[in-house]
């Protein structure tokens, strides 16, 4: 007989770690030697971020996403519904990166 134990959480989110506003333009690559394509980040946090894109992607692409200060991150593709996806980087982004991210995000105008 199996035993196990389930650990809800208080809040309706499924995200380990709460995503922040940032609201940036940026690029990203679908597939090695692709042209790089825009798209906005909508937000972010240090397990994933929140994109609006120009072309639609399936769950489970895999892309690398540029973000300023940092370069290119590799990441993949969690959901997707339309014009809007949500990526989990395959590793994750220190706190101090998210923070620059977002502050940057607001110097700039960005819905922070």
């Amino acid at each position: 007989m199996f035993s196990s134990e389930v650990q809800l959480r208080e809040d309706k989110s499924r995200r380990a770690v709460p995503r922040v506003a940032a609201a940036f333009d940026t690029q990203f690559r679908a597939t090695a030697g692709a042209a790089r394509s825009p798209c906005r980040i909508i937000d972010i946090s240090s397990g994933g971020a929140r994109l609006r894109l120009y072309q639609q992607l399936a769950p489970e692409t895999s892309i690398r996403l540029s973000l300023p200060g940092k370069g290119l991150v590799d990441a993949h593709i969690v959901w997707a519904d339309g014009r809007e996806a949500g990526c989990r980087f395959d590793r994750p982004l220190d706190e101090a990166t998210v923070t620059t991210l977002q502050a940057s995000a607001t110097e700039r105008g960005g819905n922070a």
